[in-house]
């Protein structure tokens, strides 16, 4: 996990300094043409980032198809089939039988006799299905190393095409007055404040946002029908709406700008934290009208009683669809934002801080599977709804000075 987390570090932080150098770039060649060619130029940022992110999701779309498939696989051919709720169902068996209620036992008796095991040595029959399950997933990391072969293979082809932002800083690096220091100092202090202050703004996002691998994919595998479809496979849909949907943001973002009516980069973050709303808010409702209960609780359902009032997967399918738009105004929009404001000397080391406060939303993630195993579910996504809200208020709040600091 470290060396995962330490090579992710290094990779995307100064990937996404790569692209923002190539606009610099692009808007300092622009700049030598006259005003109108350098708007036009600044106006591209938002899209290039835009693009740079659908690729991000391709790779993202494929992993959890693949992942499950080699997993399954490997479970069939030890005469095996996969249900999503055998591995905790074994786990708490072999951990601690005598403790386990009668409901559970039960389902873990019908489960382990559906998945091709013998219910006459129980504990051999979890620790085999353990086994072989935890195998199947050692499979899906070799697909991964695979993968990021083929990647530093293209990196290395292409590594001589690719802007180095350190290197020009240096060679441009002249001497200035000492009013015009302190100009410059001003000017970076700014650009740092409203860095930290919208860095401040999505970690709160991304805490609700990144339960889609936390309490979402366990509503996905405890309150969604998963007999024909792996619960990691829902994964897939939000990749997939991110190349979908992509070019019709763009191109809705090209006509409103054309008509004069350009939304600014900070105002469509702020947008985007009210649809993430929507997402919540619609997931809340949902579960409020079908009546669930906590998640303990409805697992310590008889499994019939389960089955007959799991949601359909239209409810995960709209879900994704109200947090993928969401994304799509605040992850590449926020991109674009940090290459904006960020000092020229200090691009990569600003991507990082974005990265970090992806990271400190992450580390907070742990509090949505409290609520979402304690309390009746409806409420677990009213909080996250209510936490979006009030990060778009804020966001909104300051909208007026983030689009000065970035003119």
């Amino acid at each position: 996990l470290f060396l995962i987390a330490f090579g992710n570090g290094l990779f995307k932080g100064n990937l996404q300094a790569i692209v923002g150098q190539m606009y610099d770039n692009f808007e300092a060649e622009a700049a030598k043409k006259g005003p109108e060619a350098l708007k036009i130029a600044k106006d591209k940022r938002d899209s290039g980032f835009q693009i740079f992110y659908v690729f991000i999701n391709v790779g993202g779309l494929i992993a959890p198809f693949v992942a499950p498939l080699l997993r399954q696989w490997w479970l069939g051919t030890n005469g095996l089939t996969y249900n999503a709720q055998l591995p905790a169902l074994c786990h708490e068996y072999i951990n601690n039988a005598a403790a386990m209620a009668p409901e559970a036992l039960a389902n873990l008796q019908q489960l382990i006799t559906a998945a091709g095991g013998s219910i006459a040595d129980l504990t051999a029959s979890c620790s085999q299905y353990l086994q072989i399950f935890n195998e199947g997933i050692h499979y899906s990391f070799i697909a991964s190393v695979a993968a990021m072969l083929i990647s530093l293979v293209i990196f290395f082809v292409s590594q001589k095409t690719f802007p180095t932002p350190a290197k020009k800083a240096a060679a441009q690096s002249v001497d200035y007055t000492a009013e015009e220091k302190m100009a410059m100092a001003k000017e970076i202090k700014q650009r740092m404040y409203a860095l930290f202050a919208v860095l401040g703004i999505v970690i709160f996002f991304w805490f609700s946002f990144h339960q889609n691998g936390m309490s979402l994919s366990f509503f996905a595998r405890d309150f969604v029908d998963s007999s024909a479809v792996a619960p990691e496979v829902w994964q897939a849909i939000n990749p997939f709406f991110v190349i979908t949907l992509t070019p019709i943001i763009m191109a809705i973002f090209a006509s409103l700008a054309r008509r004069g009516k350009e939304i600014s980069t900070p105002r469509k973050i702020a947008i985007g934290m009210f649809i993430a709303g929507i997402a919540f808010l619609f997931l809340a409702g949902f579960s409020l009208v079908n009546g669930y209960p906590s998640a303990d609780a409805f697992k310590s359902l008889p499994i019939d009683e389960q089955m007959a009032s799991k949601a359909h997967w239209w409810v995960l399918i709209a879900t994704y669809f109200f947090l993928t738009v969401a994304e799509l105004f605040i992850s590449p929009l926020g991109l674009s934002f940090v290459s904006k404001v960020a000092p020229k000397s200090m691009l990569g080391l600003c991507q990082g801080l974005w990265l970090a406060a992806t990271a400190l939303g992450n580390l907070l993630l742990w509090i949505g599977p409290l609520m979402y195993n304690a309390w009746p579910i409806w409420q677990c996504w009213s909080v996250f709804f209510i936490v979006c809200i009030i990060s778009m208020s804020v966001m909104l709040a300051m909208v007026k000075w983030l689009e000065r600091v970035t003119k």
